[in-house]
């Protein structure tokens, strides 16, 4: 498969992820029109995701069909400080997973589910309301959680919004501590000291 030019860096469409576009989970439903890969115009790139615990970087990406209605979210994971697996992977979230009562897993690490999505994003609609459960003591099992906005600015034009200020979301990074996830900054509200 051709590489193709996706914002300012070049994307390779995961296998699993064209297969997944080609044959849906849910029967009767067509491929996403615009999005035969994820790097097509129907990719609405939202916040690029980062750690403190490796060099990896998410892109997290709404999909989009070529009438504007959302479809899903797709989420774009680079390592480039792996140098023998430097690939990109992807993975494909559908409305209907986001929108179940547990969400969907966007990160573990160790086998352990340890980030999840869920919420409503109407398909014509102009704003979504989610909620970002993650797990911040992995010993006690507990789990924290942080809102987050999505705004509709044009027919393909998307942003996050931090749900407590307002203030649109470019990046994401998830701050780690021995036992689990401290916090998500720019998305968490600020705890205070």
């Amino acid at each position: 498969m051709s590489e193709a030019e996706y914002g300012h860096r070049v994307c390779t469409p995961h296998p699993l992820l064209v297969l997944a576009l080609i044959n849906p989970s849910r029967k009767g439903e067509k491929p996403c029109g615009l999005l035969e890969s994820p790097c097509q115009p129907g990719a609405v790139p939202l916040a690029a995701i980062t750690n403190d615990r490796d060099a990896g970087v998410s892109h997290l990406n709404l999909m989009l069909n070529d009438e504007a209605t959302v479809r899903g979210i797709y989420l774009a994971t680079s390592d480039p400080g792996n140098k023998e697996h430097s690939d990109t992977s992807g993975q494909v979230y559908w409305l209907q997973g986001i929108e179940s009562r547990d969400g969907v897993v966007l990160g573990q690490g160790q086998g352990i589910e340890a980030i999840f999505l869920r919420g409503t994003i109407p398909p014509r609609g102009d704003r979504a309301d989610l909620v970002i459960r993650y797990l911040s003591n992995g010993v006690l099992r507990h789990f924290a959680e942080c809102r987050i906005g999505l705004q509709r600015l044009g027919p393909y034009n998307w942003q996050r919004v931090n749900a407590y200020t307002g203030v649109p979301i470019k990046s994401i990074q998830v701050r780690t501590w021995m036992l689990g996830i401290s916090t998500l900054a720019n998305v968490c509200p600020d705890k205070a000291p």
